[in-house]
């Protein structure tokens, strides 16, 4: 399993970066190959922004402490049933299409070079209803679909569209190939909606750990980012950090996650990283950082920025058992550390542990089976 999550994070890298780097651009998205392959994500861009992505350049994260006001937990849910064939290497063109002027993107090639549009659908009344000029959903998306409800119950509701693709099965050496993206409603060249959001995933040649993993990553934007945890900017500097589409709301989780998770020298090191214009110079910095600091990172591709090393921390919280040896080698003894990092989730007692704990549950156990 430890070898499958490895895998899925070499077949990401760029996609994430590309995508906060876009957020606070004023022109609309463009599909721009990215130099080397990237995790869990999302889509490329064009020219750089006057302020990285997750900070506008002078807020910080607010030190706060944990809600006291626990939510009520909810139930485990069973492992839903999952046919091993939906995990198919390649599938058949489907000849699904996007809908004219789609608010989250309608171009196939946002979702990686040679990705295949399979199908697409709005999700209505918790319900997927097909918008790709095809029929009723396929059996195998209704099960992905089951899946992600399941995980996160309380946060679908923040889903307006879902998305399944084909990645391109046989990726050339520095091919942008993407597996997943969560992205929110674009309402204008410069502003999202971050109560809307598109869920895209390419489950194709993944096994169920690093099915799991993906979901539990891209869930992880959604949960941090809609718009319970953020605040329109009313300024050009945020009180807290800015994340393109808002600032973090002092309670926030992300916000508390980076207040006890990141030092200055890291946060500082991050922000030059996502101020340099090209792919490369980023993702190279953000390879150097993990380099410097290796025990702060689950993975190379969290040392990206503080919004993918909170995904790829609940990622490792969410879909790997506490007991096995992936989590019991990181190392815990500073609140920078990787295990430490994990380990916060478990302390998240009035929203985290409420809303995804029993669904996190469910998914470790489908990741084992």
């Amino acid at each position: 399993m430890i070898a499958g999550v490895v895998v899925v994070v070499l077949l990401h890298a760029v996609g994430h970066v590309l995508w906060w780097w876009r957020l606070t651009e004023s022109a609309p998205p463009s599909a721009t190959a990215a130099p080397t392959p990237g995790t869990p994500a999302d889509r490329s861009s064009g020219s750089a922004s006057t302020f990285p992505p997750w900070t506008d350049g002078v807020g910080q994260p607010q030190a706060a402490s944990e809600p006291t006001t626990t939510a009520t937990t909810l139930p485990t849910p069973a492992v839903p049933a999952y046919t091993s064939s939906c995990l198919r290497r390649d599938n058949p063109p489907t000849g699904a299409t996007f809908p004219a002027d789609d608010p989250f993107g309608d171009q196939v090639d946002d979702l990686g070079e040679g990705a295949e549009l399979q199908r697409l659908y709005a999700v209505r009344d918790g319900a997927l209803v097909a918008i790709d000029g095809l029929g009723a959903p396929r059996p195998c998306d209704l099960q992905l679909w089951d899946l992600v409800n399941r995980v996160a119950p309380l946060h679908v509701k923040y889903l307006e569209e879902f998305l399944v693709f084909d990645a391109d099965p046989n990726p050339a050496k520095g091919q942008f190939v993407i597996d997943g993206e969560a992205v929110p409603k674009r309402v204008t060249n410069s502003a999202f909606d971050d109560n809307h959001w598109r869920l895209a995933f390419a489950p194709n040649g993944l096994d169920r750990s690093e099915l799991a993993w993906l979901v539990a990553h891209e869930l992880a934007h959604i949960v941090s980012l809609n718009d319970s945890q953020t605040t329109p900017v009313q300024a050009p500097v945020c009180d807290t950090v800015s994340v393109g589409s808002g600032c973090l709301e002092p309670a926030a989780i992300l916000n508390r996650y980076i207040s006890l998770s990141w030092d200055a020298g890291q946060l500082q090191a991050s922000r030059k990283a996502e101020s340099l214009k090209t792919a490369e110079e980023r993702v190279k910095a953000g390879q150097e950082l993990y380099a410097a600091r290796p025990s702060s990172f689950v993975t190379r591709y969290a040392a990206t920025n503080p919004v993918e090393d909170f995904a790829e921390a609940f990622a490792m919280w969410c879909t790997v058992k506490p007991t096995d040896r992936a989590r019991r080698v990181l190392p815990t003894a500073k609140p920078i550390d990787s295990g430490s990092k994990v380990a916060w989730f478990d302390t998240a007692r009035a929203d985290v542990v409420p809303t995804l704990g029993p669904g996190c549950a469910m998914l470790t156990e489908f990741a084992a089976t």
